[in-house]
């Protein structure tokens, strides 16, 4: 499956430990305690701060969530197996992208069905909004 010296459990640890370490780095300290009322601004502050929180922790979730999945896949046996067509994915593409469930191949061609299905959901929101105003105006 993978040659050379490359170990992706390894790689796959030392992310999951960067990562863990960058979670709890962001986690934003509350300048104010619960009970105090605080000004206004502290207030505005702390609830930024919670508001960006939440939204890192989802990414780092969601990051956790890849990384768990590719040491499972290394247990199993199916780390660098493309989850689409179950073919090999090109020995040197998992040391600079090692969470790659696909093939080239098959990434390819789901950024192009992605692609195309964005372009069509734009086109039609376009005629959406280029049918609205008429029926506005008959009404």
């Amino acid at each position: 499956m993978l040659r050379d010296n490359f170990n992706p459990r390894k790689v796959l640890l030392d992310m999951k430990r960067r990562l863990l370490i960058g979670a709890q780095e962001s986690l934003p300290q509350s300048s104010v305690a619960t009970n105090d009322i605080g000004d206004l601004a502290d207030q505005a502050g702390d609830e930024r701060n919670r508001e960006v929180s939440f939204l890192l922790n989802g990414r780092f979730r969601a990051s956790l969530v890849s990384i768990e999945e590719a040491l499972k896949k290394i247990e199993e046996g199916t780390y660098g197996i493309c989850e689409e067509c179950e073919d090999e994915i090109v020995p040197g593409r998992p040391k600079v992208m090692p969470l790659d469930k696909l093939c080239l191949a098959c990434q390819s061609r789901l950024e192009m069905e992605m692609s195309l299905e964005r372009r069509a959901e734009e086109q039609l929101r376009d005629k959406q909004l280029a049918i609205e105003p008429e029926k506005e105006e008959t009404d």
